[in-house]
């Protein structure tokens, strides 16, 4: 008899445990179209996809550093919405997206959710802990292509981020200490008195034309609103994909690294795109975290106890506990991938994750880019969000000298 798929659980997964006790801390994939979508047919599809992606039905279990995600044997469910008046583009009228997935019980779900505007949208929920962005995107490719009649793909790989980084540990320089850079945000945050409990907010645009080099565009573009309110130090997080890069395997759990990009005053993209050249082929996205594998023998209630005092100081001020924001490509994909009978894909996008100041994400399309931004809502008390997110569009819909 086959042995459970597991696999053991990282220290950035167990740091982003911590993260969805804080706020919920999701993956959430839409795909957006119009057609009738009938649960129980995406239900049976969902089964057949699990089946082949075992990472999809694993369930948090044990203790410290012992813990592993597990194989449960129970494919998502498919959950059916009413009637919404949703439009896909914001949080608004969209309550059911609040609900956080229990990591002991299930780390992903589906939602259905047909909406007045004419369109069906199908939301792949999952955990970040256990599931990353090239991941979703792949369930939800498997899906399609069972509800076409294909066969899934399929993963069973049990690689996680601290494998690949142990793989390349040999391969980072050693670098100078450097005192940490005290990255100013991009937008004007609300004062104290008119700051409510913590929500984050998010916007979806489409620019309408094919923008090249989006990643290190946005990255100045961006630094440059920044320093219009304030000089300082302005840096991104830049997720790095290991897979078909670092591995050759394909893995829907957490295979991604991270590095920084520093913004100086002036940067082109050109630039930017050299600093991240040179930051890649030193290895800076296999570079574990100071102190990561301690985190695998802190219990999660108590890094909580000791996170929740300081959220307000790390999202709200300048400080080197957080980065200006966090930029990141979600590559180039064709609505077709998601076409099935009955059901005509528009796009798919995600919603970036619920965690720093601002996250902005992009898909790529033959003919349009999807973008899309989260803050904190107390970046938008006077409509700043709203305000940079129209400006972007607007700047990036002008033409190829953008």
């Amino acid at each position: 008899m086959a042995k459970p798929y597991s696999r053991r659980v990282s220290g950035l997964e167990r740091y982003s445990l911590v993260l969805h006790g804080a706020y919920r801390y999701h993956v959430d994939g839409i795909l957006e179209g119009t057609g009738h979508v009938d649960a129980a047919k995406l239900q049976a599809a969902v089964d057949v996809a699990a089946a082949s992606n075992h990472a999809i039905r694993v369930r948090l279990r044990g203790f410290l550093g012992w813990c592993k995600w597990v194989d449960s044997g129970r494919a998502p469910l498919v959950r059916q919405q009413a009637l919404s008046d949703w439009d896909g583009s914001s949080e608004f009228n969209a309550p059911f997206l609040n609900e956080r997935l229990n990591p002991q019980r299930a780390v992903a779900d589906v939602l259905l959710v047909p909406c007045r505007d004419g369109h069906t949208r199908i939301v792949f929920r999952t955990l970040h802990a256990a599931i990353d962005g090239r991941g979703c995107i792949h369930w939800m490719m498997d899906v399609c292509r069972v509800l076409r009649g294909e066969t899934p793909m399929g993963s069973d790989s049990t690689l996680s981020d601290f494998d690949v980084q142990e793989q390349y540990a040999d391969k980072i320089p050693q670098e100078p200490v450097t005192p940490p850079a005290q990255c100013i945000p991009v937008l004007q945050v609300a004062p104290p008195e008119q700051r409510k409990e913590l929500r984050y907010i998010w916007r979806r645009v489409v620019i309408n034309r094919d923008v090249p080099q989006l990643l290190t565009k946005a990255a100045a573009y961006l630094g440059e609103w920044a320093r219009r309110r304030e000089a300082g130090d302005v840096g991104f997080t830049i997720p790095v994909d290991y897979r078909g890069f670092r591995i050759q395997e394909m893995g829907i759990g957490n295979l991604t690294g991270y590095l920084r990009l520093t913004v100086p005053p002036g940067a082109t993209s050109r630039s930017l795109m050299v600093q991240l050249g040179h930051r890649v082929k030193a290895y800076a996205d296999c570079r574990q975290f100071p102190g990561i594998r301690t985190l695998l023998w802190i219990p999660v209630w108590y890094m909580l106890r000791q996170l929740r005092p300081e959220i307000d100081k790390a999202l709200y001020t300048v400080t080197p506990a957080l980065p200006t924001g966090g930029v990141v490509s979600m590559g180039s994909l064709k609505a077709e991938l998601f076409n099935f009978p009955g059901f005509a894909a528009e796009r798919a996008y995600g919603v970036p994750g619920a965690v720093g100041k601002l996250n902005f994400i992009f898909v790529n399309y033959p003919d349009h880019v999807c973008a899309i931004f989260s803050s904190p809502a107390a970046y938008n008390h006077q409509g700043q969000l709203d305000e940079l997110v129209n400006a972007f569009q607007q700047h990036f819909s002008a033409g190829p000298s953008s």
